[in-house]
């Protein structure tokens, strides 16, 4: 935690300080924006890589990517709940959103839900959320 001097001199503890320039909520919210453009697109097939459930990979890294923004927008969050649980609710968010694209993609020509789809998109949210989970645990335990 880093103390800044209020107004009145006296010093206040402020939340952790991470890139305070870098606006992480609307950087998830943008990408949640984009990922329903590129849902709503009928027909649309990614570049082929010569495997199959190549798709799932792109709901995996898309996902990642994601719970990423996710994490460091909770993380910088004003709320302190957010910031004490930002591994839960981004898992939480990262889930519900992408049951919510799946769905969507339900009402879309040429597209539909798949439960595939589904797993590859929240496996890619909790990885991302379980390799924060390791390095915090690392990083707070200290050598004897």
């Amino acid at each position: 935690m880093q103390k800044n001097l209020s107004d009145n001199g006296s010093q206040e503890e402020d939340k952790p300080m991470l890139k305070k320039g870098i606006p992480y909520a609307w950087l998830a919210l943008a990408y949640a924006v984009l990922i329903l453009i590129i849902s709503s697109i009928p027909d649309l097939s990614p570049p082929q890589l010569g495997f199959e459930y190549q798709d799932k990979l792109y709901h995996f890294i898309e996902y990642s990517i994601f719970s990423v923004f996710l994490f460091f927008a909770l993380l910088n969050s004003s709320k302190d709940f957010l910031r004490k649980n930002v591994l839960l609710i981004s898992l939480l968010i990262g889930a519900s959103f992408a049951i919510l694209d799946e769905l969507h993609q339900k009402f879309i020509p040429g597209r539909q839900a798949d439960v595939l789809d589904f797993t590859a998109d929240f496996v890619g949210v909790a990885l991302i959320q379980i390799c924060f989970w390791v390095y915090h645990r690392r990083k707070s335990v200290k050598p004897s």
